[in-house]
């Protein structure tokens, strides 16, 4: 198990009190967050060996402000910009890819609930999160021929005490839900299928919640991306809250913010650990062109080139956060899914971002891999864990595949089809026959 640290970290009050009358620069939010990084940087390889979850991480990160620093200062925190919240996220990715992944959500509907008011149940949710709490989400279910059960929405009596339904079923792909205050759950009524799913925000801490660490992907494993369990989950008034609104379909932009900042902290810690790595490496060979792998040139151009990678690869995230910034502000007062302000805002950022997701995801996994070639079969000693990083890109590529989203830039290109509002799975059929 790892140790908690008794070191002073930074509190959100003294980053708040910084920034009381002017917006948080740059050069102040690294200041603020960099020892806590630090900290959680320290346990990540023993947590990675161990398959512990960082709660501890995650309450210092709570403690820090980490988790509202995007909220604006009416709402309680300190209105830092989508791109510093981007760069913050590729910093704590370096740290411990696991958390910027696991806390998507959380920034993903936060972002919806400040950019357009859904009224009592956005006002409760970014209070909530004024307070340090943490959302999170479980939307995703696996079909029944996996021995799930689909989550039922169940209206309760009108006597239920502000209870106005019950949830029961099974989700998985819960990234960071077992770490979460709250989930955003969808929800179908079992009589009319073909509705469209209910979002439903229920206490993560009911007993009728059950959520499992039993993701087993190669990569992230720390993520908790596994099962939740619901039974008889009760969902109070003012608990529901809308996503096929612009709001929600530019939420998106925030889930792949969130993957290729991950992935761009990746590649940070990968060309950290290497060039340690290499720096104290006195193993080379006969025909190498230096005495030491640290003295050597092409190790040079090796380490060189995955570097160029991975800092093209964070200036990147930086500058589509602005385009998705600008596209919730471009939207404000549109509230028609058919309105084309909100079709042309909801274009740029789409397209943005699908065309970031492929550039970076191809930088990073050529920076992890490429970083091998510097260090001879000894680089692939499991206990140097150099080849998780590669793992973990590989991972966070495969989220909404590359595939259908590089597809929709070019039918855009080629034809101007707006690309869909959204990115969901689904479960088909079985073949008949």
């Amino acid at each position: 198990m790892t140790s908690t640290s008794t070191i002073a970290l930074p509190t959100f009050e003294q980053l708040l009190q910084a920034t009381e009358h002017v917006s948080p620069t740059d050069l102040q939010l690294h200041q603020h967050f960099a020892p806590v990084f630090e900290t959680i940087a320290a346990g990540a390889r023993q947590r990675e060996q161990d398959h512990e979850l960082a709660f501890d991480a995650f309450e210092k990160l709570r403690t820090s402000g980490f988790t509202r620093v995007r909220l604006a200062r009416e709402h309680g925190g300190i209105g830092a910009s989508l791109p510093q919240l981007a760069e913050l996220l590729v910093d704590l990715g370096q740290a411990d890819s696991n958390l910027p992944q696991a806390l998507h959500g959380h920034f993903m509907f936060t972002e919806q609930h400040q950019n357009e008011s859904q009224g009592a149940v956005s006002a409760w949710w970014l209070a909530e999160v004024a307070k340090g709490k943490i959302f999170g989400n479980a939307l995703v279910e696996l079909p029944p021929a996996a021995g799930k059960r689909p989550v039922y929405w169940t209206d309760a009596e009108p006597t239920s005490g502000g209870v106005i339904a019950h949830l029961t079923g099974d989700k998985f792909y819960s990234t960071g839900a077992i770490f979460a205050d709250y989930l955003l759950i969808s929800a179908s009524r079992a009589a009319d299928e073909d509705e469209g799913p209910l979002f439903a925000i229920v206490d993560a801490e009911h007993p009728g919640v059950k959520r499992i660490d039993d993701w087993n992907g190669f990569g992230q494993r720390l993520t908790a991306s596994g099962t939740t369990i619901l039974d008889e989950v009760p969902v109070l008034e003012n608990r529901l809250q809308e996503f096929d609104v612009p709001t929600g379909v530019l939420s998106y932009t925030i889930l792949w913010i969130a993957l290729i900042a991950t992935q761009t902290g990746i590649g940070q810690a990968a060309i950290k650990d290497i060039t340690q790595y290499v720096a104290t490496r006195r193993r080379t060979y006969n025909h190498a062109t230096a005495e030491t792998p640290a003295e050597d040139p092409l190790v040079h151009e090796v380490i060189g080139k995955a570097s160029a990678k991975v800092s093209a690869a964070r200036h990147i995230v930086r500058g589509v956060a602005a385009v998705a910034e600008q596209s919730y502000v471009q939207i404000q007062g549109h509230t028609d899914l058919e309105d084309p302000v909100f079709l042309d805002a909801h274009t740029r950022a789409n397209i943005a971002l699908s065309e970031a997701s492929l550039v970076v995801s191809e930088l990073i996994l050529d920076a992890t891999n490429q970083i091998f070639e510097v260090g001879g079969a000894s680089a692939t000693i499991a206990s140097n864990q150099l080849h998780q990083h590669w793992l973990n890109a590989r991972t966070i590529a495969s989220h909404t595949p590359l595939i259908y989203r590089t597809q929709a830039v070019g039918n855009y290109r080629i034809n101007g089809v707006i690309p869909p509002h959204h990115s969901t799975a689904r479960n088909s059929e079985p073949r008949q026959g």
